[in-house]
């Protein structure tokens, strides 16, 4: 009689050798999963070390990776477990104090018909609404369908969070054209990166915009490099006086048109202190270079995103009282909502400009 033997008790059959052949495509896909949660969970770490990196074309472009994975990961949440661990164990990076640069003397009083900056949160609510109105319905308009009203805004990841409903909400009226243009991890400092000026000298041959917006300084406060190749570290007396004639550069190349209004849009407050001290300095020299410009307007949003108390909100009231936020998780980037006061606001700027309102009653 044939002898029976059970699978089990085959020394041909290797039990461990049944069991690896059919988890294998779940390891791979287990590793995969983890390693993109890893790079979700390590990305404030890893733009954190781009910014270590030596100046150079690698540090601008592992910005340019990263910086867009932090963001999305901080919207969504997914690096909270790392900060939290951090701040238990001591390792939070400490901020940089910063003694910030004004020139009082630069900075001429203006009448309250010819205020530019922002009066406040609750002024800012009301305007709202009426900003949404097309902006070419003033009677006598030169505007047309066939000589639109276009407007380009221009900047760094700022824009690319507003820039798309700042378009939508200008096009509210059929006169007018608007154009979004971000691009990430750009500014002035670095023209090695991305050089504006050129880029700004083209828009305004090819294009000649009636309006401009311009939205730059969050990759700013770094280190630059001179004409004759040598470094100079950020917010020493030369970064001061390079980086302020290279902001008079772009405002002098858009109002090169006598007919041009630019809107030199600062940055909000930022949450974490040193960042926002540093936020706070290069908004001084917008602010100073637009001063000696007729058709340069500083916008200041410290008001419009900050809180009764004059602190970074995240979450802040509507006409209505209900409170939205205003800011992603990042403590930088405006929110969806953030998008639309800002957007709101800039339409306002512009309707009630005295060199728009010339162009529009001639």
């Amino acid at each position: 009689m044939e002898k029976i033997i059970h699978p089990e008790s085959d020394p041909r059959v290797d039990p461990k050798r049944n069991n690896q052949g059919a988890p294998a495509g779940r390891v791979l896909i287990a590793g995969l999963v983890g390693l993109l949660a890893a790079v979700f969970l390590n990305s404030a770490a890893l733009v954190t070390d781009a910014k270590r990196m030596p100046d150079g074309a690698s540090r601008s472009l592992a910005l340019a990776i990263w910086t867009p994975i932090e963001s999305g990961a901080s919207f969504l949440g997914l690096t909270w477990p790392r900060a939290a661990g951090e701040r238990l164990l001591g390792r939070s990076e400490p901020e940089q104090s910063i003694t910030l640069f004004r020139e009082p003397t630069e900075i001429e009083t203006t009448s309250k018909e010819e205020e530019w900056l922002v009066d406040g949160v609750e002024e800012e609510q009301e305007s709202r609404n009426s900003a949404i109105v097309g902006l070419a319905e003033t009677p006598g308009s030169l505007w047309s369908s066939d000589n639109r009203f276009e407007l380009w805004v221009v900047g760094d990841s700022m824009v690319q969070f507003f820039g798309d409903t700042f378009v939508s909400l200008a096009e509210t009226s059929a006169l007018v054209q608007a154009t979004s243009e971000p691009v990430l991890a750009s500014g002035l400092s670095r023209p090695d990166y991305f050089d504006w000026p050129t880029r700004m000298a083209e828009i305004m041959t090819n294009h000649d915009p009636d309006a401009v917006v311009v939205m730059f300084g969050g990759n700013d406060a770094q280190n630059i490099r001179a004409a004759d190749g040598n470094w100079h570290e950020r917010f020493e007396d030369y970064w001061l006086q390079e980086y302020r004639r290279r902001i008079a550069r772009v405002m002098d190349l858009v109002t090169s048109d006598k007919d041009r209004i630019l809107l030199w849009v600062g940055q909000p407050p930022m949450r974490r202190q040193g960042f926002d001290q540093r936020m706070q300095l290069v908004n001084n020299l917008y602010r100073t270079e637009a001063a000696g410009r007729e058709r340069v307007r500083y916008v200041d949003l410290r008001e419009l995103f900050t809180d009764s108390s004059g602190k970074y909100a995240k979450y802040l009231p509507d006409e209505s009282g209900k409170l939205v936020d205003v800011r992603l998780s990042d403590g930088v980037h405006l929110s969806h909502w953030g998008g639309e006061w800002l957007s709101a606001l800039l339409l306002q700027e512009l309707r009630t400009s005295p060199k728009i309102n010339e162009l529009w009653d001639r």
